[in-house]
């Protein structure tokens, strides 16, 4: 073996050249043969595949980020109904500097008497009392015997604006006939029997 060979080369060199041909085309090997495969046979890859239909890019296709849900629109208040509201809300605040329960509830019955004329303070001193989780003491507290702070236009203001929320699904025909049955439940009744539709109560 020379050192030229190396010990490694084969000594025919066409040989490997004619192996290294048939191995690279397999294809016209089996093409001679009359073996080719068809082009229906032939694997389509999905780069390749042209695009049919609308992207979701397009405008009025994009899909709603998940999250996020439309917003409805909220009718923005007057000037005069959110002073109203921002009044109420301020009022509501001093019934925490009050401890007692009979004075709670004159000072609740008292602001329904004030703003007898203003159905939207009156509306959210109701909401706001029905969300704290007040409104069945306090206007059981109001229409108590032997109250000391409340006189009878208080207890006329919250019937009145109880028949309102009663109106406007602030409060339910389900709430009263719950609060007629509670703690106050004779305080309720006579409540309800005040109501201008007394059957709700």
């Amino acid at each position: 073996m020379s050192r030229i060979d190396g010990g490694n080369r084969s000594s025919s060199p066409k040989g490997s050249v004619a192996e290294r041909s048939s191995t690279e085309r397999p294809d016209s090997a089996s093409a001679s043969k009359g073996t080719a495969p068809a082009a229906k046979d032939r694997p389509v890859h999905r780069a390749v595949q042209p695009f049919q239909g609308r992207s979701d890019f397009e405008t009025g296709r994009r899909p709603t980020p998940r999250g996020l849900p439309a917003v409805a629109a909220v009718p923005t208040p007057s000037a005069a109904d959110a002073s109203a509201i921002a009044g109420a809300d301020a009022e509501l605040e001093l019934l925490s500097e009050f401890q007692d329960a009979d004075a709670q509830g004159g000072l609740a019955s008292a602001m329904l008497h004030a703003h007898a004329d203003e159905p939207v303070s009156q509306a959210r001193i109701i909401e706001r009392l029905k969300q704290d989780g007040r409104l069945e003491s306090l206007f059981g507290e109001v229409f108590r015997d032997g109250n000391p702070y409340v006189e009878q236009p208080h207890r006329t203001a919250v019937v009145r604006a109880l028949d309102t929320a009663l109106a406007r699904g602030a409060v339910t025909s389900e709430d009263l006939r719950a609060f007629t049955r509670g703690a106050y439940a004779q305080e309720w009744q006579q409540i309800g029997s005040e109501l201008a539709t007394p059957d709700k109560a």
